[in-house]
């Protein structure tokens, strides 16, 4: 199939070149995607060159026809909605009773077609009688492992790949999104988001969304609290004990939308379903469950591949990052003692200097995330992980146990240890106002001022009369999309500070009520008009990420009870007690806690009762068309046996 006898389709996928890359190793890619499936096991998609002189034929447009987009769709196990509004496995056969079937070019949503296509690319391998990548005859062919993209990454002439953004869809949704005066205040609606990102990204907004809510209550008592005049006791038991019950039943609430939101979108199967990732290699072995040869890894070299090589350089790291922490320990012993605590009241100077170590920790704390991120992403692919979920629920807890201590062992130290809540006042305010002023000018504003000068250099080299096109627009202003790990770590560390301290400290929730407020909608400006547009990829819920929060949960009951057992106002509450029953009454009090934490875990069901309602309907219905069908070939067999 040539990219000219098919030049007029839909574009809806980019494959980004680089310079480097040999005509021919295009021209084989073009082959590759365009060759049909029955006879040389392509993709059957349809692919030109993009015709603005700006992409020096780099950049492929990546469409494909109606019926291989249901082919794909089929292939897939995507649900759709019937006609009797209930959500279905499409079926080419049984297209006229979907919903919407009447008009087949809309049936699909564009980023389900960009998922079909892409999943196409993704599995795509080269020809079995191709032994040499073309235009790099050095490059050898290994059929049992690689795939077209795999052998484009490893020879560096892949620059990105990413569906295209589409402007008339997002006009529907920036408004009531993040454009409108009242957005800050109006609830997103999060199935457009998820019509137009999918489901992962939706999920994000979705959890982002639903946690600042949550933070309304507990932001509310802070404010009461600080101004209280009540006892320190009363006021951080009060608080304490507020946080338990109510971040315990956030984190069951969650539980609950996000296995509402996967039974209206169709995922709550995926786990059962889920295709093999693209990058998973391993020897062809027959399936005692298919009776179809698929790829195999065997489990013992993971294994060893974790005990050799993933946790010595993860607890390498964490030393590391112990070992930077107690470096800034000492220095700002130092300029303590230099600048001591009476000295600011007389030298304004003084307090700013007892700030700077903590300012220059709290810089250093960033990179230091972003450069353990690479590294966590690269030995989480070296493990090989068969399935997303795996390789995201393994990635996840690489990154937490990482952001943990990076990120709270200051804070844990100076209050456990040294006591020093001034000291740990202090880097909770440098931590919680340098992380937001520096993530947005890093992930929105930074990228945002780059996307318009490139915009403008392209403007003013195109001529006037040729409009420079979409996709060489989105390929060379806009940042690849990385996925939303690192938006969940910032929920993750700002949850931390919030959960782990507020007791004592409750302006932090506060802080980060405001800093969310504005979050949601500059994430939602930066996923429409800084990133590249993500491919839609199916999801249940937001992954090991909600084990994550659950954790911080259980740990802050042991923390915020600790904290106030540790203040001297409290000490001095309880003076009539001994030291041995006043630490007595504080481990009772944080038993009680827990339980109660894990009482309403249990109290609180997961699935939603409508869903309950809904899936066993669904059972019925299966059951009785199964039964239907059963009879309907029953009474065809008996009158075939009549007329014989």
């Amino acid at each position: 199939m040539s990219t000219a006898s098919n030049a007029n389709f839909e574009p809806l996928v980019v494959l980004h070149f680089s310079n480097a890359t040999p005509a021919a190793t295009k021209e084989w890619v073009i082959n590759r995607l365009t060759a049909s499936q029955n006879d040389n096991d392509g993709a059957d998609l349809l692919v030109r060159y993009d015709p603005d002189p700006e992409s020096h034929n780099n950049i492929l447009l990546i469409g494909a026809t109606l019926h291989r987009l249901l082919v794909g769709a089929e292939e897939l196990r995507m649900k759709k909605p019937y006609k009797n509004k209930a959500l279905r496995e499409f079926l080419i056969s049984d297209i006229n009773h979907f919903d919407n079937s009447q008009n087949h070019d809309s049936f699909l949503l564009k980023s389900e077609k960009q998922r079909i296509i892409w999943e196409e690319i993704q599995i795509l391998r080269p020809a079995k009688d191709e032994n040499f990548v073309p235009g790099v005859p050095t490059k050898a062919i290994t059929h049992e492992n690689d795939t077209v993209l795999n052998l484009l990454d490893s020879l560096d002439f892949l620059v990105s790949a990413f569906p295209l953004h589409d402007k008339e869809d997002i006009k529907l949704i920036e408004r009531d999104w993040f454009m409108s005066k009242d957005a800050l205040f109006k609830s997103q609606d999060i199935h457009k988001v998820r019509n137009y990102f999918g489901e992962n990204v939706a999920y994000y907004f979705a959890f982002l969304e639903f946690y600042t809510k949550a933070l309304i209550p507990t932001a509310l008592l802070g404010l009461v609290v600080s101004f209280w005049p009540s006892s320190d006791f009363f006021k951080y038991s009060l608080f304490c004990i507020f946080n338990v019950i109510w971040w315990s039943v956030f984190i069951e609430r969650w539980k609950r939308l996000s296995i509402k939101l996967a039974y209206e979108w169709g995922t709550m199967d995926l786990q059962i379903f889920e295709r093999p990732r693209s990058l998973y290699h391993g020897d062809l072995q027959l399936s005692p469950i298919t009776n179809q040869k698929e790829r195999r890894y065997p489990k013992w070299k993971r294994t060893l591949k974790k005990y050799l090589v993933t946790y010595p350089i993860v607890m390498l790291c964490l030393a590391l990052s112990l070992w930077i922490y107690f470096a800034y320990y000492a220095v700002q012993q130092k300029t303590d003692k230099r600048y001591p605590l009476e000295a600011t009241a007389i030298l304004p100077t003084a307090k700013l200097m007892r700030m700077v170590p903590s300012t220059g920790y709290s810089l250093l704390i960033i990179p230091m995330n972003l450069i353990y991120k690479k590294l966590a992403i690269f030995m989480t692919n070296y493990e090989n992980h068969r399935l997303q979920t795996s390789y995201e629920n393994n990635l996840t807890s690489k990154l937490f146990v990482f952001y943990f201590i990076n990120c709270f062992i200051g804070l844990f130290y100076e209050a456990f240890f040294n006591a020093n809540y001034g000291n740990v006042a202090q880097l909770l305010t440098v931590f919680v106002i340098i992380n937001a002023i520096l993530l947005k000018f890093t992930e929105q504003i930074g990228p945002y001022i780059f996307k318009r000068v490139k915009k403008n250099q392209l403007t003013r080299r195109g001529s006037v009369d040729v409009k420079v096109s979409d996709a060489v627009k989105q390929a060379k202003t806009l940042t690849p999309f990385e996925g939303t790990y690192t938006d969940y770590l910032t929920i993750f560390e700002q949850y931390g500070y919030v959960a782990l301290f507020s007791a004592v400290f409750p302006w932090v929730t506060i802080c980060a009520l405001i800093n969310n407020i504005f979050e949601l909608r500059a994430d939602a400006f930066k996923y429409c008009y800084v990133y590249q547009r993500p491919f839609a990829q199916p999801a249940w819920n937001i992954g090991s990420w909600h084990y994550a929060f659950d954790i911080l949960s259980s740990v802050a009951i042991v923390t915020n009870t600790a904290l106030i057992a540790m203040q001297p106002s409290v000490r001095q509450y309880f003076s009539s007690y001994t030291d041995a029953e006043y630490i007595l009454f504080f481990v009772a009090a944080e038993h009680v806690l827990l339980a109660l934490k894990f009482a309403i875990s249990f109290a609180i069901p997961d699935i939603p009762h409508e869903v309950q309602i809904a899936k066993a309907k669904n059972l019925y219905e299966s059951n009785m068309a199964l039964r239907h069908e059963r009879e309907r070939k029953a009474l065809k067999a008996q009158e075939s046996l009549r007329k014989n």
